[in-house]
């Protein structure tokens, strides 16, 4: 599933060829996502509205057409490409929007998990979906947020990173990646991990988020991401522990683990996390 830097990646990607364009164009199909698609609601964009801003929420994207806002998740298997008019439409297909110049911005889904909504501006800090969003992971009080969710939960650490109601944006390849740069162990209980290893952590999460998005987010070997213009990510090559089981630890040479805790696979160095 795209995380935050792969959305961030693409949010910046689309931003240059489609902000202050007007939509010309409106395909769209009752496809059942997360949250289905309704052709009525995206037509409604078309000869009337330009896009004015595109933002992002946690693993959300949000476009900005004044009284309207588009709401998109990628899901797990969800791309958001740009392409010429005239250019064939690839499988899963399911939401074209042509913009003034010729620029198509297109929903591609196969597994349908992502969504793409329309929702009326003044009502979408009430949407549930952002409502009940925690702290962003890149902008947000990311320590603040996880101090306050420890001292209540018998959770691992871990889980509370996954939590989009604690921090917004986490999933589990930065999860890992966090957990090993701050030393703590995925699976200690979030209460008893001591405030300052806890501001470590939270240091932590936006350092590697911000080394992520620097490398364009993380392509992994069987593929599965790349932007609007089709370019991949290169951070794979600087992951220290996820997908790593087996390989030394770059900093003590111990063996890389694996388990599965929450249907996930865990990836850690049990002598460098505590």
């Amino acid at each position: 599933m795209p995380e935050l830097p792969e959305v961030e990646t693409v949010r910046r990607s689309l931003a240059p060829h489609i902000v202050g364009r007007r939509v010309m164009a409106v395909s769209a199909a009752p496809v059942k996502l997360r949250l289905g698609i309704e052709p009525g609601e995206w037509r409604s964009l078309a000869g009337v509205a330009s896009l004015r801003g595109l933002h992002r929420r946690g693993k959300y994207i949000l476009a900005d057409f004044g009284a309207s806002t588009a709401v998109l998740h990628l899901g797990m298997s969800g791309r958001l490409v740009l392409r010429p008019h005239a250019a064939a439409c690839e499988k899963h297909t399911h939401l074209r929007l042509r913009f003034e110049h010729g620029i198509e911005l297109r929903l591609v889904d196969p597994r349908r998990f992502g969504m793409a909504v329309v929702v009326a501006t003044a009502v979408l800090p009430a949407f549930a979906p952002l409502a009940g969003l925690g702290a962003d992971a890149l902008d947000g009080d990311v320590e603040g947020a996880l101090l306050a969710a420890a001292r209540r939960s018998r959770s691992p650490i871990r889980a509370l990173l996954l939590d989009q109601r604690v921090v917004a944006g986490v999933g589990n390849i930065y999860a890992s990646e966090a957990l090993a740069r701050a030393g703590v162990h995925p699976l200690r209980q979030a209460a008893a991990i001591s405030s300052e290893r806890v501001a470590r952590l939270a240091g932590a999460v936006k350092a590697v988020l911000a080394d992520a998005l620097a490398a364009g987010g993380t392509t992994l070997a069987d593929g599965g991401f790349s932007d609007a213009s089709g370019n991949e990510g290169y951070f794979a090559v600087k992951l220290d522990v996820y997908g790593r089981k087996g390989h030394p630890c770059r900093a003590c040479g111990s063996p890389i683990r694996r388990q599965v805790a929450g249907g996930r696979s865990v990836f850690y160095c049990a002598r460098c996390q505590r």
